[in-house]
């Protein structure tokens, strides 16, 4: 065989290799998307599966006294108020007036102010989203990465708020954390060893009520 025959031959082989693989190659992508993804593909980030969970809790959240609410009525923007829940557990908005709203969830009042603002807009179209929430926090205090007041949205123990709050700074004293509670009138300090509550101790690990302060020496 002559040489440029040789060399003929083992370049067809190359191409032939070449294009099997690449047959099997697409082959595993049709069959599994996932298999192969590109480094920079997006992927839902965690900050966006907090941020739709905690918009699906507060849908459910009951109000209460100093929460902050905003009402959207739909193309109408003179109806739509940002507002306060009063001491007494009303909120004052144009055409309704003073509205009881304390105990009703964000859902619920939309609901509620949809069906009374039919009498003045036709097909009136409402959501009611919470602002801030002031009626149900728990606070903590000292040697965290983030001490002030947290939202008591669901139900959360000693653990969770800690590491909502950044975590416990290098110098923060395990064995000696506390809750100061205060209940008909008695305030109560309960003791908190972090270090046996991450080694399975559950009863360290208290689940936290309104108003409850956790003090982090």
């Amino acid at each position: 065989m002559r040489p440029y025959g040789s060399i003929r031959l083992f370049a067809t082989l190359i191409v032939l290799g070449l294009s099997a693989s690449y047959n099997q190659a697409q082959s595993v992508v049709a069959t599994e998307p996932d298999a192969i993804r590109p480094a920079n593909a997006r992927q839902p980030s965690v900050a966006a599966n907090v941020e739709l969970r905690a918009s699906s809790e507060t849908s459910q959240f009951a109000l209460g006294v100093a929460d902050v609410i905003h009402v959207n009525v739909w193309k109408n923007a003179d109806l739509s108020q940002t507002v306060t829940v009063g001491p007494d557990g009303f909120v004052s908005l144009p055409l309704l007036g003073d509205v009881h709203v304390a105990g009703m969830t964000a859902n619920q009042l939309a609901q509620s102010l949809s069906s009374r603002l039919t009498t003045y807009v036709v097909s009136a179209q409402v959501t009611v989203s919470v602002v801030e929430i002031r009626s149900r926090q728990v606070y903590v205090m000292g040697q965290v990465g983030k001490p002030g007041g947290y939202p008591l949205i669901a139900p959360i123990t000693i653990l969770q708020l800690i590491a909502q709050a950044g975590g416990l700074n290098t110098f923060a004293n395990r064995k000696r954390i506390f809750v100061i509670r205060g209940t008909k009138g008695e305030i109560q300090r309960l003791k908190f060893n972090y270090v046996n509550a991450l080694q399975g101790d559950t009863r360290q690990n208290i689940s936290l009520q309104p108003g409850d302060t956790v003090v982090v020496p």
